[in-house]
């Protein structure tokens, strides 16, 4: 949810009649639109940030504060937006009071009364220097992650929340048959996946609420340079910086031929024995009664000792009943079975592996044998960790992120919901940072930063989240709190463990922290609005004197 969603309740309770001035936090702007785009509501700091007068501001009147070059992209972006019916993410300058500008990141989002109809717009305003930090950290992530997947030796590609392609490496691109210059841009569901697998790909990636459930495994064929492939891919979903999806990272395995191989194992002995491939044939109880060599090189055990043995001895006991019960199921029903699966070698290590189940039936339509082939995919799980940890880890201090926070953030609120029980997210700012960077040099202020989130996670539990927005601001979310008391020993904790002096080379230098808290369910339901509360509550303890703990509120 946008920042301009997460307010249009605050809208709502504010009332159409006529133009309004609505209290905002000092740092934020807050405006609204009719559905012909007349601003109707602004917050109460708008005059102090900007100079103009509110009797100004109604209908377009409020134009006039947007910078003379920007005016007629803003003009532009509101038109779209009022004829599509739909928000708009735009950068332009603001005049200040003091005729100098303000570089702004304007949010929008459409505002829908419950029958549906259209009812214009609303959103926020936030001065660009405080989210600089945040979206150059994700952006830096997002670089990564496409920077990681042109090296990885597999297919990958990243497409935007329309299905668009936002990248593609040089291996798919060649699959494919095309530059990347030419690929860009392009309707990758409706250009290149093949016809028969279009519907289910598009119902999948429709809306940015179901994206956040997207499977981890997926399956469809693609039309590529050679004709029709099947390619499984490992999905990795990237957000941005207010917790929005904004693309979803593919990296795939062209699995054709093992489909091929899966569907006509009525193979001949030579094939079996010589493939490099491990290849288990078992009755219809599933006892094993042949194996190739390649099994053999793969799991240590000879033929002899595994011949008459259910296939359950060579399970790593990782995955759970439900799990077997879904891939039976898929058998039974639709002959076959793929995916990844952890298997137990002879000397007891465990190992991940690509598996092909597939079921061959007598004359009579009965399940006689299942064939299974086999390879380990520890390298690619490899990737695919390195891939993950790229796209949700600060690079710097390996805490969280912002996308993987936005998803704990996610999860800590839906195990609140069912559970019944509170949390707290805590918003830290460093105090005299930046002094360290200008005294001592970035590599110093990077060193403290690395301590800041070793030190974050010692006074932590491990049911607790620690993540790093960007720049000196960091979160900490703290599950299942009995009441506010518990969350504010923890944040002065918190502010004692950080305000130690941080020794670095012989040098020895102080810092402090101050925090804003919320707490979940007494001042907000969506992940967004905590955010946002918490940081008004840091900035009010930075204000009235820094090194302490604030809360926006206590519990309803």
């Amino acid at each position: 949810m946008t920042p301009g969603e997460s307010l249009a309740q605050d809208l709502l309770e504010a009332g159409n009649a006529g133009f309004q001035a609505a209290v905002h936090p000092m740092r934020v702007l807050f405006w609204s639109a009719d559905a012909s785009g007349s601003c109707e509501v602004v917050s109460t700091n708008w005059a102090e940030c900007t100079g103009q007068g509110f009797e100004k501001v109604r209908g377009l009147g409020w134009l006039d504060a947007v910078h003379g070059e920007d005016r007629a992209m803003v003009v532009e972006a509101l038109r779209v937006a009022i004829e599509a019916r739909r928000g708009f993410y735009l950068h332009y300058r603001l005049q200040r009071a003091d005729g100098s500008a303000r570089r702004v990141l304007h949010v929008a989002a459409a505002r829908v009364l419950p029958s549906g109809q259209f009812n214009g717009l609303v959103g926020t305003l936030t001065d660009e220097a405080d989210t600089e930090a945040g979206e150059k950290s994700l952006q830096r992530s997002e670089q990564q992650v496409f920077e990681f997947l042109e090296g990885v030796g597999l297919a990958a590609i990243a497409i935007n929340t329309q299905g668009r392609l936002v990248h593609i490496n040089q291996v798919m691109a060649a699959r494919v048959g095309q530059s990347t210059e030419n690929l860009l841009g392009c309707d990758w569901i409706n250009q290149y996946v093949c016809s028969e697998d279009r519907s289910r790909l598009a119902a999948l990636f429709a809306g940015n609420a179901s994206l956040a459930s997207l499977p981890r495994e997926l399956e469809y064929q693609v039309e590529t340079v050679t004709g029709q492939c099947l390619f499984r891919w490992h999905l990795t979903l990237i957000r941005g910086p207010s917790g929005v999806p904004v693309s979803i990272a593919m990296m795939g395995s062209d699995i054709t031929e093992w489909r091929r191989m899966g569907d006509s194992l009525r193979l001949n002995a030579q094939v079996f024995d010589n493939s490099n491939e491990a290849m288990v044939i078992s009755d219809r109880r599933n006892n094993i009664i042949a194996v190739n060599r390649a099994f053999t090189r793969l799991t240590g055990y000879e033929p002899e000792e595994v011949l008459g043995r259910n296939r359950r001895m060579l399970s790593a006991g990782t995955q759970d009943a439900a799990f077997y019960q879904a891939m039976w199921k898929s058998i039974v029903e639709n002959g076959y079975w793929r995916g990844d699966i952890w298997d137990r070698r002879k000397d007891g290590s465990c190992y991940p592996k690509f598996l092909s189940i597939t079921a061959i039936r007598d004359e009579a339509g009965e399940i006689a044998r299942y064939s299974a082939v086999f390879y380990d995919v520890s390298d690619r799980k490899e990737m695919e960790a390195q891939l993950e940890n790229l796209a949700h880890f600060d690079s710097l201090t390996g805490l969280p992120n912002r996308m993987l926070l936005h998803d704990r953030l996610e999860q800590a609120i839906a195990m609140a919901e069912r559970q019944r029980q509170h949390f707290a997210l805590l918003f830290i700012d460093l105090d005299g940072f930046k002094p360290v960077n200008d005294t001592h040099g970035h590599s110093a202020g990077d060193e403290v930063l690395k301590q800041v989130g070793q030190r974050l996670n010692t006074v932590t539990r491990g049911m607790d989240t620690a993540a790093r927005l960007g720049g000196d601001e960091f979160v900490v979310i703290l599950t299942d709190i009995r009441n506010r008391e518990n969350a504010e020993r923890v944040a002065e904790k918190i502010i004692g463990e950080l305000s130690v002096p941080y020794e670095l080379a012989g040098k020895t230098i102080s810092i402090s922290a101050s925090i804003g808290a919320s707490l979940y369910p007494g001042d907000k339901k969506m992940g967004t609005d905590l955010l946002r509360t918490a940081d008004e509550a840091m900035y009010q303890a930075k204000r009235e004197g820094k090194r302490r703990v604030k809360f926006y509120s206590g519990f309803a």
